[in-house]
């Protein structure tokens, strides 16, 4: 007979989830093991392979949550209407709202994509990739005459653009929502105008 569900089954999930993202960000993927992650979660580690056959999985839904949900978000804004400066300006805004609270798996996704099978990891390279795409698309709008012809030129600009949001959560990291506007409208104004912008 299976082993039924437990109520509390998606909380546990989360928390193991959240307490190995965690870890794994402090400690690294290699040396943190399946043991300290139970350690953290407070539970066996029996338990944990209730839930994750491996740390690899755990990896995996880690990232795999993180990227889908802020690829959805931020691919599946609502822009139609306005002029390309404001969807660039509103989409860099959301970027750094999303990243707010995320600094784990954020860390994660830099360093711990390429510990994981080949197929997974291109399924998390797939969300990044459309990213970069929709911001690409984003930049080319804001400037059409300076990256038309160049595509090498607009993809140095647009992976500049997540230079500057991705490394925010180094320096800032508990940074509120007024704080992430401000930068990102710094962003915005270097982006568009140079340091002039300013």
């Amino acid at each position: 007979m299976a082993r039924p569900i437990a109520k509390d089954y998606d909380e546990k999930r989360q928390l193991i989830l959240d307490r190995a993202a965690q870890l794994f960000a402090s400690e690294g993927f290699d040396r943190a093991s399946v043991s300290r992650v139970a350690k953290a979660c407070a539970i066996s580690k029996a338990n944990i392979y209730h839930y994750y056959p491996s740390k690899d999985e755990i990896l995996f839904d880690i990232l795999d949550k993180y990227l889908r949900a802020l690829r959805d978000r931020i691919v599946g804004m609502d822009l139609a209407g306005l002029a390309p400066q404001e969807q660039f300006r509103q989409t860099v805004v959301e970027i750094l709202l999303a990243y707010q609270g995320a600094d784990n798996e954020h860390r994660l996704q830099a360093s711990g994509i390429k510990h994981l099978p080949a197929a997974q990891q291109a399924i998390l390279v797939g969300y990044q990739r459309d990213l970069v795409w929709h911001m690409s698309a984003l930049v080319a709008a804001v400037a059409p005459d300076v990256f038309a012809d160049d595509r090498a030129k607009l993809r140095a600009a647009t992976m500049s653009v997540f230079g500057m949001l991705n490394w925010f959560y180094m320096w800032n990291s508990g940074a509120d929502q007024t704080a992430r506007e401000d930068y990102a409208d710094v962003v915005f104004q270097i982006s568009l105008n140079g340091f002039s912008g300013l």
